[in-house]
């Protein structure tokens, strides 16, 4: 069994970039490094630790992240190795916010890709400390220098190296140490690492990035500014501490370098990571809130002496095994054998053992302490986001924020008595990967996928195919459309009806009066004299909500608009809240009629992150897509890098555009959209959604 860690003994690290970097092929030998395996991994052959699954092994590249850990003189480092592409990316934020700190890999030959580009602003936004790793140092065309002159002009940081490449290609056979100024070499794939002396002929070199790396960690606090230009030489403690401070600060970025196909570099980075990695800050606040009151914020402050907070961050069921639960515990102790409050599904879970995991091998623990990461299996109700607490202390705290879809199919099952099992595979999935959502959605009528991209879900339809045996028929969603109305207008309706007893009777007079665009439907009743009587008011009220329901264009919902009622007429008899209501529906209808009924369409805000040499031509499909180009962040000043354009573009023209900006960029190109808002559409576009739409309901009625 492991010993038990604290805090201060813990570093916790998220392995990211762009996808072929070498992440995986990172984490193997990380692990081979710490003993925790014997060799590395081959993903031609399906061996490499972290892509356990049969999909990872199959397609070869990571899908979900992967937990593992070292152990380095009385330090534990928990790693996540996490997938680079992008349709995976919620893996990896998920990773990202229970880390204190990034690796992120840099190919040698490649150097800054559009993941890497993306990771950085994300990194950048919310302070996440970054250590980069230079890798595949021993391949043609590895150039460390180009890479570094890359880094400076695309992210404006500042960037200084912890180790430099003792060769390049095929000449590479080691690192060399900055700050111990020593040469470390080893074997190829070997654990072992040899320590010797800078040759001469690159001593003049690293002499050079020893005294900026000095000025730089000399910029940590005043006492040791004011020593370095008193012309004072910092101790090697001293740059240590410099270093420790500025990147916890996000002031600086170092870098290290290596090979992780051959292991060399590898320990040089593990040191860097147990020396200067931020250990889990104690006493640090979480923003949570009462899982009975959303409203009402309760503070949780990290620390082993508190009441048990864990958040979920991971979700993995295997098929055998069942259902593994990856948490951060952020206060007091998760132990083995113990009752737990869920606080999202207020629900009481029972832990049966603790774990810390090398890939998808458990490893015991006897707890797991405010800090650390670990392992829960077997839980029921338990999925990627809650929060397990202390039933006496019962809080929710809202610490993993995954992107919202970007790519969707329209679900139609091949044999309609699959429709409960299909229901049951999609619910599992979504459980386990929160960037997926499956739902019906009552106003277009379908049921619908949604996820980061087109591979994201072919791997999950091909599931259901392969393994669960049901075939389903994909095809685009249909966009929510919506009306509105343009101007003001009078409508008044009188429902009467005669069928023997009690009649039906109920007048009503309403003005129609549009609103600002979002601020969705207001009612009014400004009736004097009792000319209708306040018993059927609501009545009046029901009667618009449900005419809201349908539009006089293409019976899309109606939204943004204002009624008020203003007048009217009653039976003593024959009146009910009933007739109120049917003579508001209809007088509804014929007011929209003519206050101008317009059509409304969703629009996204768009941000595609694309290498510069497609700017143009991304600009011009945006414009073609009757998008609008908001702004643009331009790549480095040398003609490459990565450039995000920001634009806002109608859901009709996005649906596809995984597919289509794939093709347009041979996958240099990758973007991210939200809604904001519902614009007005008119011309041929709006004649072409009518028409369809128009197409639809008549073969509906017809079935």
């Amino acid at each position: 069994m492991l010993k038990e860690y604290k805090a201060e003994q813990i570093r916790n690290i998220a392995i990211i970039g762009h996808g072929g970097t070498g992440k995986s092929t990172l984490f193997d030998a990380m692990l081979m490094a710490g003993g925790k395996i014997d060799r590395i991994g081959n993903p031609n052959q399906g061996t490499l630790t972290s892509d356990y699954d049969e999909d990872e092994k199959k397609k070869m590249m990571s899908i979900r992240s992967a937990l593992g850990f070292v152990e380095i003189d009385g330090v534990k480092i928990n790693i996540i190795d996490t997938p680079g592409t992008a349709d995976f990316i919620g893996e990896a934020r998920a990773a990202i916010q229970v880390a204190e700190a990034v690796v992120l890999v840099v190919d040698s030959v490649d150097g800054v890709q559009i993941e890497t580009e993306k990771a950085w602003r994300y990194l950048a936004e919310r302070g996440i400390p970054r250590i980069i790793f230079v890798n595949k140092m021993d391949k043609e065309r590895a150039s460390y220098q180009k890479v570094m002159d890359n880094l400076k002009s695309a992210f404006k940081a500042n960037i200084a190296p912890l180790s430099v490449p003792a060769g390049e290609g095929e000449k590479f056979n080691g690192i060399i140490d900055i700050l111990q100024m020593k040469l470390q070499t080893s074997k190829p794939g070997a654990k072992d690492v040899t320590v010797g002396e800078v040759p001469a002929d690159m001593k003049a070199k690293a002499e050079e990035e020893r005294n900026k790396l000095i000025e730089v960690a000399a910029e940590a606090d005043d006492a040791l500014i004011e020593k370095f230009l008193e012309g004072g030489t910092l101790t090697d403690e001293e740059v240590r501490r410099g270093v420790q401070v500025q990147l916890a600060s996000g002031k600086l970025q170092p870098v290290v370098c290596g090979s992780s196909l051959s292991a060399v570099g590898v320990k040089n980075l593990l040191q860097v990571v147990k020396e200067f990695v931020p250990s889990p800050k104690m006493g640090a606040e979480y923003v949570g809130h009462d899982p009975d009151d959303a409203a009402k914020e309760i503070k949780v402050q990290s620390g082993e002496g508190g009441p048990l907070a864990a958040v979920v961050w991971k979700t993995y069921i295997d098929q055998y095994a069942g259902r593994f639960t990856y948490l951060k515990v952020i206060s007091g102790s998760l132990l083995p054998d113990s009752e737990v409050l869920n606080a999202n599904k207020k629900y009481k879970e029972r832990t049966s053992k603790v774990y810390s995991m090398i890939g998808n091998k458990q490893e015991d623990a006897p707890k797991i302490n405010a800090g650390d990461i670990g392992v829960v299996v077997k839980l029921d109700k338990t999925s990627t986001g809650d929060t397990l607490c202390d039933s006496k202390s019962p809080v929710a705290i809202d610490l993993i924020q995954l992107p919202n879809p970007v790519f969707s199919y329209a679900i139609e099952m091949v044999n309609k008595a699959d429709v409960d099992k299909v229901g049951q595979f999609f619910n599992r999935v979504t459980e386990e990967n929160p960037t997926l959502t499956y739902a019906h959605n009552a106003e277009t009528a379908e049921s619908v996928l949604s996820g980061m991209g087109e591979i994201q879900l072919g791997i999950v339809l091909n599931a259901l195919k392969e393994k669960n045996k049901i075939e389903v028929v994909t095809r685009e969603p249909r966009v929510p459309y919506r009306e509105t109305i343009t101007k003001k207008a009078e409508s008044n309706y009188r429902h009467k009806k005669q069928s023997g007893g009690h009649g039906q009777f109920g007048e009503v007079y309403i003005r129609l009066a549009p609103r600002q665009r979002g601020s969705g439907f207001e009612f009014k009743e400004t009736i004097f004299g009792g000319a209708i009587p306040k018993q059927y008011i609501p009545g009046v009220e029901k009667g618009l909500v449900e005419a809201l329901e349908e539009g006089v264009l293409g019976k899309f919902p109606v939204v943004d608009v204002e009624v008020e009622l203003y007048d009217g007429k009653y039976h003593d008899v024959d009146s009910s809240e009933l007739s109120f209501k049917i003579a508001a529906r209809t007088a509804f209808k014929m007011g929209m009629e003519k206050a101008g009924p317009q059509l409304l369409e969703p629009v996204m805000d768009v941000s595609i992150y694309v290498d510069k040499e497609f700017m143009g031509d991304i600009l011009s499909d945006v414009t073609s897509r009757r998008g609008k180009v908001l702004g643009m962040d331009s790549g480095d000043d040398s003609g490459g890098g990565v450039s995000v354009i920001r634009a806002q573009i109608p859901l009709a023209e996005m649906l596809r555009y995984s597919i289509d900006l794939r093709g347009m960029t041979s996958g240099k190109a990758t973007f991210e959209m939200k809604f904001s808002h519902y614009d007005p559409i008119s011309g041929r576009e709006a004649d072409n959604v009518l028409a369809a739409r128009r197409k639809l309901l008549e073969e509906e009625a017809a079935k």
